[in-house]
């Protein structure tokens, strides 16, 4: 993704970050698939607690807090990995030309802080996640340490060339405004 060298208030940056998660992904999963793999589609689950224990297992190895699932992120999640498998498509940009910050936004959430991984042909939660750390950008996203809640979804579609859709949001929600006197 990106590196700011000196403290910059996330207002600023956040805006920025769904734009720049885009470089990110810039590894497309194989299109190649097998036969077998589609009968074993019908296998294929996310289990949102066990991937947020797995993700703050990891963030927890390099001192960091763990998240907290969030129903907004969720949200923006699940509607993007089913944008990406309608579409057969692995992209952060909406069919619509919408990017994280924007779907974020739209579910309500007031993010300070939002980024997004996506992956796709993955026949697995380790496999995806494996994949994202393996992936600069994508485990810049997972180790962001101002991040506090996530959102995640899987989404299938047999009749794609990629067959799974996973979509990672995290975030950090703006601070509420001050009561005025």
């Amino acid at each position: 993704m990106f590196k700011v060298s000196a403290p910059v208030k996330l207002r600023f940056v956040c805006p920025v970050l769904g734009a720049l998660a885009l470089a990110a992904c810039a590894e497309a999963p194989s299109s190649k698939i097998v036969p077998t793999q589609k009968l074993a589609l019908s296998k294929v689950s996310l289990a949102p607690d066990q991937a947020r224990r797995a993700i703050n297992a990891y963030r927890a190895e390099r001192g960091l807090k763990p998240l907290v699932i969030e129903k907004l992120l969720t949200r923006a999640a699940r509607q993007h990995s089913q944008d990406l498998a309608k579409s057969d498509r692995i992209s952060h940009r909406g069919s619509d030309g919408s990017d994280p910050w924007g779907r974020v936004r739209s579910t309500g959430y007031k993010p300070r802080l939002a980024a997004e991984n996506v992956g796709a042909g993955q026949m697995s939660f380790s496999e995806v996640l494996q994949g994202w750390k393996d992936s600069p950008g994508h485990n810049k996203n997972l180790l962001l340490a101002d991040a506090t809640q996530m959102g995640i979804a899987l989404v299938t579609n047999p009749a794609s060339r990629y067959l799974t859709f996973w979509t990672l949001v995290l975030g950090k929600p703006a601070k509420p405004a001050l009561a005025s006197r």
